[in-house]
């Protein structure tokens, strides 16, 4: 895949990028520490900010953050909604799924923690699931590698899968980067094209041994996952391409890339955030 960097733009007021989604030509920008869901058009002009978490701080101290971490836009009741998920990475906190609704902005909040026990019991070692793609009716989760455990894992499940969490499916399918040396890339975002059938990811290599501290930032690369509706459900699942991000441009260098989104598709070509 070829990749071409179309435009840049800082957004200093806002304190991180962890989640992005586009819907009704609207980028919803989701913080792992931020308070609230920025809401800006097609070219970052800023729209207006949601309310998402109680309290008053423009950034959610560490020790008591949900760390937001992965989103996607699902259809309930036939209704679209931005699906939030914590990393479950450390305790409870971390443990929240929050359904926001893309027409009205109210939202629903969910406790993850018997579901994301179960993700543990299937063999994920250390939780920090940091992306989220829905492809077709499932929804892919992504788990976050690190030096000590480098093996990134997609978990499957099922759309709607927190309001019967004892019973959701779940598999897990260890993600096979082409690289000799791969260790310390860790995806970091999702997102689906239909169009093409493919699975697009985000990741960065981040120098720490865990799912909590974090650590110096090197380089960030852009996953494909082609033919992906039809490789759920293997045990491994082989990368096409990773495309080291900061070989396109010079701009995505020392940044560590948290997510993507798609805001149009054609065959073979896509337009993302």
């Amino acid at each position: 895949m070829k990749i071409k960097l179309i435009e840049y733009k800082e957004v200093p007021s806002f304190p991180s990028g962890s989640g992005i989604e586009f819907y009704d030509d609207k980028v919803f920008l989701v913080g792992d520490d931020s308070r609230e869901v920025m809401v800006l058009n097609k070219r970052w002009k800023e729209i207006e900010r949601v309310p998402l978490l109680p309290g008053t701080e423009a950034r959610v101290p560490k020790a008591v953050k949900s760390d937001l971490e992965a989103t996607t836009v699902v259809t309930v009741n036939r209704i679209p909604r931005l699906l939030i998920l914590g990393s479950g990475s450390l305790d409870k906190n971390r443990n929240k799924a929050i359904l926001f609704n893309l027409d009205s902005y109210l939202k629903d909040e969910f406790d993850l923690t018997p579901f994301y026990n179960r993700i543990a019991k299937a063999g994920v070692k250390n939780m920090n699931i940091e992306a989220a793609a829905l492809v077709e009716d499932h929804i892919i989760l992504g788990n976050r590698g690190n030096r000590k455990n480098p093996v990134n894992q997609l978990i499957i499940t099922r759309n709607a899968f927190w309001k019967h969490q004892a019973q959701a499916e779940i598999t897990l399918i260890d993600l096979e980067l082409p690289l000799k040396d791969s260790k310390g890339i860790g995806i970091s975002g999702m997102a689906y094209s239909l169009l093409n059938d493919t699975l697009i990811f985000t990741a960065s290599t981040e120098q720490t041994d865990n799912a909590v501290d974090d650590g110096s930032i090197g380089d960030s690369y852009m996953g494909i996952i082609e033919n992906a509706s039809r490789k759920i459900g293997r045990k491994s699942l082989k990368v096409n391409e990773l495309i080291n991000l900061g070989e396109v441009h010079e701009l995505f260098k020392g940044f560590k890339i948290e997510s993507v989104c798609i805001q149009s598709e054609k065959s073979n070509r896509m337009k993302l955030h």
